[in-house]
């Protein structure tokens, strides 16, 4: 915290990260807009509101690939030097450093890298990136509902699915840069401990990236139904964490 120059969300303000389809004419590729203030015109030690909401379109695009996509904002914000981007969704939290600000480091290179890097990775589904950051808490308040919807949604489909209609759960190792020793198994009825990883997440992300942090995991024969241990899972946790000398899981 001493090294903080400014925060957004953490539960200290407004904040919310927001990935969504667009058709391929209705946005323009590298557009990045700031409603707001930058950081230049903020004062040292504050929390600010910020919103972020990432426009992409592409032929190959699906609308269950946005909140895959979506996960990657923490991950790409965090190759900056200086920025500190922990959670998903609304409950994501980000710090500033005092010698990024001293750098240079403006919000608008929020959009910069965002832009760049979704192209880099996923250059095979994403042809357009658009991004528009909010500084300003009337603006959050004014879109936060169409974003708050969408989550909704997500949930809500996911919310129809059973673990026992479905052959394959999905690990995920996404948090693994500051969790070495942890390993999440996800089922339809059980997200990731972070709370923002749906079974359809990560059955999403690793149809985009076979290679990625989520994989699947044949279920197997049941060992107990009521408990909800199933001999797939138990080889796949004991499998992938051979090299750690502890590991937390969700036992299905």
């Amino acid at each position: 915290k001493e090294q903080m120059y400014v925060e957004f969300g953490g539960g200290k303000s407004p904040a919310f990260e927001y990935v969504r389809q667009k058709a391929m004419d209705e946005i323009k590729d590298g557009e990045i807009s700031l409603i707001g203030s930058d950081i230049d015109q903020m004062e040292e030690a504050k929390a600010y509101p910020l919103g972020i909401i990432v426009e992409v379109a592409g032929k190959k695009m699906e609308s269950d690939f946005e909140p895959v996509l979506e996960r990657q904002i923490h991950r790409f914000l965090n190759y900056a030097m200086g920025v500190f981007h922990i959670g998903q969704r609304d409950m994501n939290w980000i710090r500033i450093s005092k010698d990024a600000q001293k750098a240079g480091l403006k919000i608008r290179d929020f959009g910069k890298i965002l832009h760049a890097k979704f192209h880099n990775e996923y250059g095979e589904i994403v042809d357009k990136v658009a991004v528009t950051l909010f500084t300003t808490e009337d603006e959050i308040k004014q879109i936060f509902p169409e974003v708050k919807d969408a989550y909704n949604k997500r949930d809500e489909r996911i919310g129809q699915l059973k673990d026992d209609t479905v052959d394959k759960f999905y690990s995920c190792s996404l948090c693994t840069s500051f969790a070495p020793n942890h390993i999440c198994v996800i089922s339809p009825e059980r997200m990731g401990l972070c709370g923002a990883i749906s079974w359809l997440d990560a059955k999403a992300s690793f149809e985009i990236s076979p290679i990625g942090g989520n994989k699947p995991i044949e279920r197997k024969i049941c060992l107990d139904s009521i408990k909800g241990v199933w001999e797939g899972v138990n080889e796949f946790v004991f499998n992938n964490i051979y090299s750690h000398n502890f590991c937390r899981y969700i036992i299905i």
